[in-house]
């Protein structure tokens, strides 16, 4: 697919047109009164802040020929239509294609409302975006394909080619983090995730390195090891760097959680919507996916990405409540439920960040059904210190289009987090619990590092179509983790 930049739309060219049409009726751009007048009628039939398509066919003038797919899709109010409503606006548009046979497509971008580049690089992503189709282990025909493009041109007065190229780097990143997280978990065990990100890294300049369980043992790894010790799938643990600049040390590390199939061990989940546990490696597959995208745009910052990867069963050999293991840190841990196992995973792979030389940390991880009962799924719960690092990470979330929402840390729940028998305990109860689990996972965390944690359980997967994506992985917060990045290398 290649994307490239247009003054004018040119109807000779395009089997498709999207265009974003707000609620006063204005389209952006010099289009012809038809279009008006349609871009009116779909303003007038869409309710606050949704997206509805309305889908017709614009006949070349006096050159003749076939004809142009008009999109139209509602944008809400002028006043808020930002990269974010771009980026929506622009995917329903390509969802409204996916049974057509579309090749070559424009999307008529609004750079009154929105800077060129800003525009460019949301139009791209959204174009993506919308070509992702949860398919891959279908075997019969599916009418419901999305359009075969090849050539998308951005229609905007300015050329916009370094936004561009972060939008298929991100998009791209953001789809291959929802194609793991997609993928069933007897086809994506630890070991087959280790393959595709040492096959990932090598296209895009990484360095990839895989630990195995003995060398883990070696590193004194034992709370992540005390989770894989129910499967029969040996656990991995990938370790990505890029180097963008000379010297030592990382600029940023990126931990993400990857238990590609969660059961709850000893303490069994129920059985209703086990299967949707698959999602769990989802922090795992984000800061892989990221980490690619900053490679290959080749940001000037050192960059460590680090997933621990398991399943967690309940085997004959599985951690049992009430056992005590010793983290990477030296810190005793209490296992009160061995599904809180999350935590589990990461105080060991924040703890080896630092160790390996960064200063700053970012966690992601599916870690607490109670982040997605207080935010739902259009939020991700952002925990963390100091307050200038949170602030940053926040900020990376907003000019990324994903809304990250401030929960509190306070030493009343890292006093909750306190055994009685050990250092620390894994579980204290639900109240809280999304606070208490971040206040865990910090223990593994020096006073003098940066860290910030991102608990994305509710906005990792969504139970319900949406007009710009369809249900399941949404490869949150993929755009937030390389907005980071691009930021820390900015400042350098």
């Amino acid at each position: 697919m290649h994307f490239r930049t247009a003054a004018q739309p040119d109807f000779e060219t395009l089997d498709a047109l999207i265009v974003p049409a707000y609620r006063d009726g204005r389209v952006p751009g010099s289009l012809a009164g038809e279009i008006r007048q349609l871009a009116e009628w779909v303003a007038a039939e869409s309710g606050p802040q949704k997206v509805y398509t309305a889908i017709t066919h614009l006949r070349q003038g006096q050159a003749g020929g076939g004809a142009t797919r008009l999109v139209l899709v509602a944008a809400g109010r002028s006043e808020e239509y930002d990269a974010a409503r771009a980026r929506q606006v622009v995917s329903a548009g390509v969802r409204a294609l996916w049974r057509s046979t579309t090749t070559r497509l424009g999307v008529v971008l609004d750079t009154d409302e929105l800077e060129a580049g800003a525009a460019s690089q949301a139009a791209v992503e959204g174009v993506i975006y919308g070509c992702w189709r949860p398919t891959t282990h279908r075997t019969g025909e599916d009418e419901l394909l999305p359009p075969p493009l090849e050539d998308v041109q951005l229609i905007s007065p300015e050329e916009a080619a370094e936004q561009i190229e972060r939008g298929v780097a991100v998009g791209n990143a953001v789809n291959w983090a929802r194609s793991m997280a997609n993928e069933p978990a007897n086809l994506l065990t630890p070991s087959r995730l280790a393959e595709r990100t040492r096959e990932l890294a090598e296209s895009s300049g990484l360095v990839c390195e895989v630990l195995d369980e003995e060398q883990c043992r070696g590193l004194g790894m034992n709370t992540f090891l005390a989770v894989a010790r129910g499967s029969d799938e040996p656990a991995r643990f990938i370790v990505l760097r890029h180097h963008g600049r000379e010297g030592e040390g990382y600029d940023l590390a990126l931990v993400g959680k990857g238990i590609t199939f969660d059961s709850g061990g000893i303490s069994i989940k129920p059985a209703d919507d086990m299967h949707v546990m698959k999602y769990d490696m989802s922090g795992a597959s984000a800061v892989i996916a990221a980490s690619t995208a900053v490679a290959q745009l080749g940001l000037p910052l050192n960059l460590l990405a680090v997933a621990p990867c398991t399943e967690n069963l309940p085997g004959g050999h599985a951690t049992k409540p009430g056992d005590v293991v010793t983290s990477l840190s030296g810190k005793t841990v209490e296992v009160i439920n061995t599904d809180a196992e999350g935590r589990l995973v990461l105080i060991d792979a924040v703890t080896y960040a630092e160790r390996e030389g960064a200063g700053r940390i970012v966690d992601v991880a599916t870690l607490t059904g109670a982040i997605r009962i207080a935010l739902g799924s259009h939020y991700t719960g952002l925990f963390g210190r100091p307050e200038g690092f949170v602030a940053a990470v926040q900020r990376a979330g907003e000019a990324a289009g994903e809304r990250l929402w401030r929960m509190p840390l306070a030493d009343e729940y890292r006093d909750e987090m306190k055994s009685e028998v050990a250092d620390l305990r894994n579980s204290a109860g639900r109240y809280g619990s999304s606070s208490k689990g971040a206040a865990f996972i910090e223990a593994g965390v020096s006073e003098e590092a940066e860290w910030a944690h991102l608990d994305i359980a509710g906005s990792a997967w969504v139970d319900e179509d949406r007009p710009f994506s369809p249900k399941g992985p949404q490869g949150s917060p993929v755009r937030t983790l390389v907005a980071l990045a691009a930021a820390i290398a900015a400042r350098r």
